[in-house]
């Protein structure tokens, strides 16, 4: 009987918070969400506009890279997008977004709730789950005398403007910028500058890929400075899937 009883209140409780989930929201999500501005302001919107960056045929992949690429756990995932994605379905995926929940961090369907699991980023993805977290600081003071560390050059400053101010810039470099720096790497080379213009194309692929943002023209300076060291065993599949999170809020 106690049993009984227990499954009674679980199930009511489980359709007391799906019924209240709206209210439970953080209010800087929750009011700016499609979900809310559907449900709760009875508003018709359209279907998002898909925009998919890809890796781009512009950077040529070098096999002297491989070996670099490797040891960072990346190679299967460069691999598979360095193909032609498949065409995206704008509706569906619109439809998905529409009933993501926060709170839960899952789809709520009317045949029940579903998610993007670890599992189903490795498989779909080849991308790590097992290995260190991918934390590091965000601070980006000195981050252009870093670049240059790195890979031998950095964008060039913003020009002054009367009055003494600067364009603001992001953090980072052009996408036009790496291309025109980066798309080919010499031949009779020796292994450092291999290595910088492997940790290059993987620094472009993954920001038009696993980390890519809605204006789809630059590059953040942190996933460079993630590639720092190229066997730090980061679980990219576990950052990913955090970033996938992070982005269907904002949608």
């Amino acid at each position: 009987m106690s049993g009984l009883v227990d499954e009674y209140f679980f199930e009511y409780d489980y359709f007391f918070v799906i019924c209240t989930m709206v209210w439970l929201l953080n209010d800087v999500y929750d009011v700016k969400h499609r979900a809310y501005l559907m449900s709760e302001k009875k508003m018709e919107l359209m279907p998002l506009k898909i925009r998919s960056h890809g890796a781009s045929s512009v950077m040529q992949y070098d096999e002297r890279y491989t070996p670099y690429i490797e040891m960072t756990g990346l190679l299967p995932f460069i691999q598979l997008v360095s193909r032609p994605t498949p065409n995206l379905n704008a509706a569906a995926v619109t439809a998905l977004i529409d009933r993501w929940r926060p709170e839960t961090h899952s789809f709520h369907l009317r045949t029940g709730e579903i998610t993007v699991t670890l599992q189903d980023v490795s498989m779909i993805t080849a991308l790590l789950i097992k290995g260190k977290p991918l934390c590091m600081s965000t601070d980006s003071e000195g981050w252009r005398q870093q670049m240059e560390a790195l890979i031998g050059m950095s964008p060039q400053e913003p020009e002054v403007e009367h009055g003494g101010k600067k364009y603001r810039v992001p953090v980072g470099a052009p996408f036009t910028w790496i291309a025109a720096n980066f798309a080919h790497c010499p031949e009779d080379v020796d292994d450092e500058v291999i290595q910088r213009y492997g940790r290059v194309d993987m620094w472009y692929v993954i920001s038009r890929t696993i980390f890519a943002d809605g204006t789809g023209k630059n590059a953040p300076w942190m996933w460079l400075k993630a590639l720092t060291v190229f066997d730090n065993k980061f679980s990219w599949g576990s950052a990913a899937l955090a970033y996938l999170y992070r982005q269907v809020i904002n949608c």
